[in-house]
């Protein structure tokens, strides 16, 4: 009688092992993946803030409309945009919502909130970034431990924070531009 072959346990020992090295593998990817998220949305707020120096220069202000920027994304209309799903609604989407604010030299802002579905609420990772325009730094703001261990993460620091800046800081803000 050929007795090749596994037996149940062994095949029962094979499937746990491989779902416990799942289960260890599935949150570093869904972080990597977020890490990706983050990324996207810094290139934005520096496209933006880009933007908005060139389109400053011209008028000596700031705008809250996509559409008066020289370069805008598709689909964009108003002061917010959704960069997944509905461009303006941000209906079926996971991205951000991408606001511009203020229109002065010490006001004008771009902050990315992430959102799914068009809300901010039930979301795995909670934060948002946010960048002055006449500034190279990017603030990190969490809302919950996942949150705050990518702002850590995309700071540069060891320990989770409600807050930090890109440059390392880890007290909180990047601070607006002043007026010379």
């Amino acid at each position: 009688m050929n007795k090749k072959g596994f037996t149940l346990i062994e095949l029962l020992v094979v499937v746990l092992i491989i779902g416990i090295l799942a289960a260890m593998a599935m949150p570093q990817y869904f972080k990597a993946v977020e890490r990706s998220r983050m990324t996207e949305a810094d290139t934005m707020l520096a496209n933006i803030a880009q933007a908005q120096r060139r389109k400053y220069l011209q008028t000596n202000r700031f705008v809250t409309d996509y559409r008066a920027l020289d370069v805008s994304p598709k689909g964009s209309t108003g002061s917010v945009y959704y960069t997944k799903g509905n461009p303006t609604t941000g209906a079926n989407g996971n991205g951000f919502a991408i606001t511009m604010t203020g229109t002065t030299f010490t006001t004008g802002k771009a902050t990315a909130d992430r959102v799914a579905n068009g809300a901010t609420t039930g979301l795995q990772y909670s934060y948002s970034l946010s960048r002055y325009y006449q500034n190279d730094n990017v603030q990190c703001d969490a809302t919950d431990p996942a949150g705050q261990e990518l702002c850590a993460d995309f700071c540069g620091i060891d320990t989770p924070r409600a807050s930090c800046c890109n440059d390392g800081r880890a007290s909180g803000g990047c601070d607006a531009p002043q007026d010379n």
